[in-house]
């Protein structure tokens, strides 16, 4: 999927587990695509940099601990952007005060150091300007288990496969995922009060293709060979539900899938799922999909 064209939110769009699971969903990942560069850079970067300059407390951390990694890591990103369209010549702003922060300055990804300790594998360092309504600071220094301790069913699906797949990685079998989640805000930064806030009074089943965004988080893991950190970096992809439309078997199996969520995951998911339903009602009544379309397993 990732080798024929450019990679979209639509793209990205697979089926899901049914009955439901959480799953990894991991997929080979080619350096080539480790991080993207578009048309919307200049204007991401200019945002991210304002966002950090704002809110820097919340966005940016890193312990002692974390130097060597972030040393290796801003080798690596250079070495990658260098081989990018009109990037050739680019460096490492040397004026901001951590290393991670002058990374994230000149990619679009949101980037995590997580290093092995007694008590788990633990965020030692992160740049994360642009969640997807979860609270940054929150995570500071905290394991795997802890970070995702908000999501019903971590425990029973995830921990121990997360635990273990982050044991085993290899240097040379780096991965990506995809996570996604529907909204009204098409904003790059997502509070996470936007995860249970009401549905915007003037989104309609008129206009609801125009004013609701499918938002994809493109996430990849690496391990860094010198440091035996591992790397994880979120880049954000947007299209509005009309876009995406436009790719009739990706919408219905993205419709397919909130439609199959248990209640607890559903109430987690709260916004997405409200949002699905008025999608839904959308592209019936347009004929985008049919009721048949929906039934596919």
């Amino acid at each position: 999927m990732l080798n024929n064209g450019p990679i979209t939110a639509a793209s990205l769009i697979s089926s899901d587990p049914d009955p439901f699971k959480w799953r990894m969903g991991v997929k080979p990942l080619e350096l080539a695509n480790w991080l993207l560069l578009d048309e919307q850079r200049s204007n991401e970067l200019e945002e991210i940099g304002q966002l950090i300059d704002r809110y820097r407390d919340n966005i940016i951390y890193c312990e002692p601990s974390a130097t060597q990694a972030c040393e290796e890591l801003a080798a690596e990103v250079l070495e990658h952007l260098r081989h990018l369209p009109g990037l050739a010549s680019i460096d490492i702003d040397k004026r901001p005060a951590s290393l991670i922060e002058a990374i994230r300055r000149i990619v679009q990804e949101d980037v995590c150091v997580l290093e092995k300790r007694p008590s788990g594998w633990t965020m030692t360092a992160c740049a994360v300007a642009i969640p997807t309504q979860w609270d940054v600071a929150s995570k500071f220094g905290k394991t795997l288990d802890t970070i995702h301790e908000p999501v019903p069913r971590y425990d029973s699906d995830l921990s121990q496969t997360m635990s273990t797949f982050f044991d085993r990685l290899r240097p040379e079998k780096p991965v990506w995922r995809a996570n996604r989640t529907l909204t009204d805000d098409p904003s790059l930064r997502l509070e996470p009060k936007r995860r249970h806030q009401p549905m915007r009074d003037d989104v309609t089943v008129n206009n609801v293709a125009d004013q609701v965004w499918l938002r994809v988080e493109y996430q990849t893991l690496r391990r860094l060979a010198r440091s035996d950190a591992i790397i994880f970096t979120i880049r954000i992809l947007r299209q509005t539900i009309r876009s995406v439309a436009d790719h009739p078997e990706a919408l219905g199996e993205l419709l397919r899938s909130v439609s199959r969520l248990p209640a607890d995951v559903r109430d987690y998911k709260d916004s997405t799922a409200r949002h699905a339903e008025l999608i839904k009602e959308w592209a019936l009544s347009t004929g985008t999909i049919t009721k048949q379309s929906l039934q596919k397993h």
